[in-house]
């Protein structure tokens, strides 16, 4: 068969063949019909030779050419028997199937695997199908049935070059093949090979009508080309078209694609005046297109008109409104809708169920959007690696670890997860400081042949560093940089944060140095931990030098940057520099917040400045800050410290009108306070309140009481007081066994054997006396005269293993006076830790 397909290429033998076939013709049109000597015998008679030439073929097939069925079956067995039957052949066989009308058979004659063979490059083939055409007569569709089966096999391409041969040859192609022909080229993805044939056609003059215009803006469209659009709008202008449905339907897609809602709902108005109802797909994507842009109402009205013109919503549209009723946060709505399409037996797809999971973990809904996918396996739809995301994300926004861990199991077993997955649940166990279940699960990942990512890795540093675990930490970012992956701003930002918090600022400056050599850009993040760090380590002086090395990095400062600052120099005393860094802040257009405005309060409050504090307390009550308990803590406790109690007074009432919860410091403060000034009746009004409310009194708070009665001289309420402190479990401490000692001594000879007493008391509840106290039995004494007692209590504190000070011998040798002078009271202040 080789031999005879080499023989047709030279087409001499065919001339003379031609020319007595012509000649014999009736009519131009047909070829010709004189009986064949040959159409009697038998197809195996003419298999007897040992190879049929193309010229006998094309002989039977001509003879056979008012039988169509006769010829194809006969071409089809020489075809089966030898291969390649040869294009003369084909051409012939083609047009029998053309004049018969045999119109499907015709379409598909032309398999992919005759494309294949030697001969038939789009050229070429054109070539040979001219020459056979004009030499036996051929029917001029032929060329219209190879484009047509040029695509039909899937080379489109070819297609293309063949339909430009055949324009070159002066063949001319029917409207209905050449829009053909550019719709295959568009659905290809070979729009610009389109646009070329398209533009070949314009010049040559030839016609197109409103289904190429559709053709070429779907192309555009496709491609993301919408900046060309408009040409063929032009054109189609120009043609004197108007447009029909799928080109309102173009045209709307193209304004919803440019994000220009009113220019679709205007087109589609325009579609309704010329009497053409919007199809499905168009209401679609003008519902799409609301929800993008928020119009959730447009939308819904869209959809009660499309059903008004007896158009079911299908689950694109539907989809397309949860989506929106989800933005909107009316989340029930979209189930209601979700709930409409599954009774109308509209199957969900996977996107339903993903805009509907993402819907229920953003607003909230956990446990709806777990029941979400399990329906969604129910249905039979595989979830998307995001879905499980999606999931897992909700059940651990709700501690839900259990079934968070069951869910991860499961996509282990089929294979789902990837490193994202992985990276949810490790990111949820640091995040809780379960670093040991994180560690597990990092096995795990490594068991399922997936490689920790950059984010992976800052994940568990961040959950090593948040439970002090500084030297595993280091380990994994050592171990990050063995594996050739580059740790991010983010890992440095982390372990230089740690460091800066621990007062350890070397580290983390080298840490800095090795990301600069590797290149990484430094964040604002990373220079606020710096600078922060510099100032926890009271390094103030090198502050300045940090922030001007940053600054000429294009680093800004923040309010954050100038608030580590300021707290550096308040913690350090230093309350002038502070005030300077407040001032370049204000002038840098810099607002201060509350953190910064809490650091001044704080700072004068401990410098004994409260009023310079209260200043700052009426800035923030100008701009409408809210000031935490903390603060009003402070400015209490300060207050109360300076004895201005009628202020303390005014902000512990102020503290209450807000609503906030008054802790144990200020009430002990106000007590305190009222305590040295005297006035125990408030002091007590506050203690009782204290108890009113539950707030816990400790042995601290009931000392200073003790101290002040004894001190106003009611030592009946004293000694109450301390009876009642026993009875609620509240253990006495050498403070308070000094203060009773003092006391009880000061109240006069009656009440001296009850302070030695104190002594027993002391043994009862295992507090070692100290030497001041056993210094203000033995002065009593003395003072007393009772010389051979004091020296008693002298030798029992020796037994005791209690060393006498030089206050002691003072008093023994008589050195001491035996009465209270002033730095006897500040001894017994400063023993008693009761002048702070």
């Amino acid at each position: 068969m080789r031999k005879a397909l080499q023989a047709s290429l030279n087409l001499s033998p065919f001339l003379s063949f031609s020319r007595s076939l012509c000649a014999s013709r009736s009519a131009p049109a047909c070829l010709s019909s004189q009986p064949n000597p040959d159409s009697g015998r038998t197809l195996s008679s003419l298999f007897d030779s040992e190879e049929v030439s193309e010229e006998a073929i094309v002989k039977h097939l001509l003879s056979n050419q008012h039988d169509p069925n006769a010829a194809l079956k006969y071409f089809n067995s020489v075809k089966v028997s030898d291969g390649f039957v040869g294009i003369d052949p084909t051409c012939v066989m083609l047009h029998i199937l053309i004049q018969s009308g045999s119109t499907k058979k015709a379409s598909n004659f032309l398999n992919p695997s005759f494309f294949s063979e030697p001969g038939t490059r789009p050229d070429v083939l054109v070539d040979r199908v001219i020459d056979a055409s004009t030499r036996f007569g051929l029917n001029g569709r032929i060329f219209t049935y190879l484009l047509r089966s040029y695509v039909y096999s899937g080379k489109v391409k070819d297609a293309s070059e063949a339909f430009s041969y055949m324009s070159l040859k002066g063949l001319v192609i029917g409207l209905h093949t050449r829009n053909q022909l550019l719709l295959y080229l568009v659905r290809s993805n070979l729009f610009a090979i389109a646009q070329n044939l398209y533009n070949g056609m314009k010049s040559k003059g030839l016609s197109f009508n409103i289904f190429t215009f559709n053709i070429m803006v779907k192309g555009c469209l496709d491609s993301k080309r919408l900046d060309e659009v408009d040409m063929y709008l032009k054109d189609m202008a120009d043609a004197g078209l108007n447009p029909n449905k799928h080109m309102y339907g173009s045209l709307i897609r193209y304004a919803c694609m440019k994000r220009d809602l009113p220019q679709a709902l205007r087109i589609a108005d325009e579609m309704k005046e010329a009497n053409l109802v919007p199809t499905q797909f168009i209401y679609n994507t003008l519902i799409g297109a609301c929800v993008k842009e928020g119009e959730i109402e447009k939308a819904l009205n869209l959809k009660d008109e499309m059903l008004s013109h007896g158009i079911p919503l299908n689950v694109i549209g539907a989809t397309s409104l949860m989506k929106g009723f989800c933005l909107k946060g009316e989340l029930n709505s979209a189930l209601d809708l979700f709930s409409t399409i599954l009774e109308s037996g509209d199957a969900p797809n996977k996107v339903t169920f993903s805009v509907l999971i993402e819907g229920c973990f953003k607003l909230g809904y956990s446990k709806k959007a777990h029941e979400l996918y399990l329906k969604m396996k129910e249905m039979g739809i595989a979830p998307s690696v995001f879905n499980l995301n999606t999931v897992m994300r909700c059940l651990l926004k709700v501690d839900k670890f259990n079934e968070a861990k069951s869910l991860f199991e499961e996509a282990v077993q089929v294979g789902i997860p990837n490193v994202i997955y992985f990276d949810i649940l490790l990111h949820w166990l640091c995040q809780k400081g379960k670093i040991e279940e994180a560690n597990n699960l990092w096995a795990k990942m490594l068991s399922c042949n997936l490689k920790p990512s950059v984010v992976s890795y800052n994940t568990l540093i961040y959950g090593l560093c948040k439970r002090e675990n500084i030297n595993s930490a280091m380990a994994l970012y050592s171990e990050m940089r063995q594996k050739g992956l580059t740790p991010s701003a983010i890992t440095y930002s982390t372990l230089m944060n740690y460091y800066a918090k621990k007062n350890e600022f070397h580290k983390a400056h080298n840490l800095f140095e090795e990301m600069q050599l590797l290149g990484i850009p430094c964040n604002e993040f990373i220079y606020n931990t710096l600078i922060n760090g510099l100032s926890i380590s009271g390094c103030m002086s090198e502050v300045n030098e940090m922030l001007s090395e940053a600054t000429k990095d294009g680093f800004v400062p923040s309010c954050m940057t100038y608030n580590s600052i300021i707290n550096g120099f308040v913690k350090a005393g230093n309350m002038a520099c502070a005030a300077a860094t407040y001032q370049e802040m204000c002038k840098r257009g810099i607002d201060p917040d509350i953190v910064t405005y809490s650091s001044f309060i704080d700072g004068y409050c401990k410098s004994s400045c409260c009023d310079l504090a209260l200043k700052f307390l009426n800035k923030v009550n100008r701009r409408g800050l809210k000031i935490d308990v903390c603060t009003y803590n402070t400015l209490v406790v300060g207050f109360s410290r300076e004895g201005n109690m009628e202020a303390a007074t005014e902000l512990f009432h102020n503290l209450k009108q807000l609503g906030l919860p008054a802790s144990a410091i200020v009430y002990n403060s106000l007590i305190s306070g009222y305590k040295d000034l005297g006035e125990m009746k408030p002091a007590l009004d506050l203690f009782d309140e204290m108890s009113a409310l539950g707030i816990p009194c400790d042995t601290a708070l009931y000392t200073t009481l003790i101290d002040g009665l004894f001190k106003s001289g009611d030592e009946n309420s004293a000694l109450e007081l301390y009876n009642g402190m026993i009875e609620k479990g509240i253990l006495p401490d050498v403070i308070t066994f000094t203060v009773l000692t003092h006391g009880l001594c000061r109240s006069g000879q009656g009440e001296r054997e009850s302070a030695k007493k104190v002594l027993g008391e002391m043994e009862r509840f295992g507090v070692k006396p100290s030497a001041h106290i056993y210094n203000m039995l033995i002065n009593s004494y003395f003072r007393e005269g009772k010389f051979q007692e004091a020296f008693f209590l002298h030798d029992d504190m020796l037994e005791k293993g209690i060393i006498p000070d030089e206050y002691t011998y003072d008093i023994l040798v008589g050195t001491k006076p035996p009465v209270a002078d002033e730095r006897d009271k500040q001894r017994e202040n400063q023993d008693y830790g009761l002048a702070a």
